[in-house]
């Protein structure tokens, strides 16, 4: 019982770094477009005789629904005293994974949609508002007819950028997992140290320094906790017969970021994955992994058409 307590902390506690490692990352919450890659963990080894590794692949897809103006698109600047606006966006991810042991392989394929609801509202006097809702399910194409098992995750947070050298964030949110309710606290910072150098903390686990190469071209390095990755999916929590095996990781990575074109980016990482492990949360089951490098790619093609973009590109 204290395992499953202690897991499932942990887990959570990877639902928000990854949540809001993404959501705050600047150029993503304000820049909607059409974004695909693939990520790969390399043989790690669960013991003398027997390796595992992970291929994913993904595709998101963000639109704004609904945009509300005080001031014309390309005059927006929340300096301005008579500045205000509001957006809408709607996120589509999915993702395939194809979790491979060595030896003794019992893996299927897992499949992860999710549909998120994204609401930011500016102002001078009230400051940037973030409100998200994110409908998500992972499972295997067994599992989806047996025993399919929706999760909710939610949130609200406020965002700082009257200093646009310094930007904070904090809020809380909640996630609704396997029918249990667990709230979620948020805070972190993105600080402009120089005009190529940038740092980003979202405590209590993820921190990135930024460096601006020139015009095209920048990179990161960063280390964050991983800490949900359905692996294998069988059960439910509500049918009181849950096997869902979950793999957990500390990540630390460098990333090339390009600009191919005006709306076209490839992001290049390469890092090591550590403190790896393969839990289940329902029993006592844990797999310790060895230390393994991976490989991320993605390219995103920007649409351009986000009221916030003028003004948050000066933190950049």
């Amino acid at each position: 019982m204290i395992k499953a307590l202690y897991l499932t902390i942990f887990l959570l506690l990877g639902v928000t770094i990854q949540t809001f490692a993404q959501s705050f990352r600047v150029e993503s919450l304000f820049g909607p477009g059409l974004t695909v890659g693939v990520d790969y963990l390399f043989p790690s080894a669960t013991d003398d005789s027997t390796n595992f590794t992970l291929t994913k692949y993904k595709v998101q897809f963000v639109k704004p629904l609904r945009t509300k103006l005080g001031v014309d698109l390309k005059d927006f600047d929340i300096k301005k005293a008579d500045a205000k606006a509001s957006q809408i966006f709607l996120a589509t991810k999915f993702s395939v994974a194809q979790p491979n042991m060595s030896h003794n392989n019992y893996f299927e394929n897992i499949y992860k949609g999710e549909l998120e609801v994204t609401g930011i509202t500016a102002s001078i006097r009230n400051g940037i508002w973030v409100y998200a809702a994110n409908l998500y399910a992972e499972e295997s194409a067994l599992s989806v007819q047996q025993s399919f098992t929706p999760n909710l995750r939610v949130y609200t947070a406020y965002v700082s950028v009257k200093n646009f050298k310094f930007i904070y964030f904090y809020g809380i949110g909640m996630v609704i997992n396997q029918g249990k309710i667990y709230p979620l606290p948020i805070g972190g910072f993105r600080k402009k140290i120089n005009n190529k150098l940038s740092g980003e903390l979202i405590i209590p686990a993820h921190i990135k320094l930024a460096y601006k190469l020139n015009k095209k071209m920048s990179c990161d390095l960063a280390g964050y906790y991983s800490g949900i990755n359905a692996i294998y999916r069988e059960g439910s929590a509500f049918q009181k017969n849950d096997k869902t095996l979950n793999l957990r990781m500390l990540k630390t990575y460098l990333a090339l970021n390009t600009n191919i074109a005006k709306h076209y980016k490839l992001k290049t990482e390469v890092g090591i994955a550590y403190s790896q492990e393969i839990d289940a949360l329902s029993s006592d089951f844990s797999q310790d992994m060895s230390t393994a490098p991976y490989i991320s790619l993605s390219f995103n093609y920007d649409f351009g058409n986000s009221i916030f973009g003028n003004f948050v590109n000066r933190t950049e």
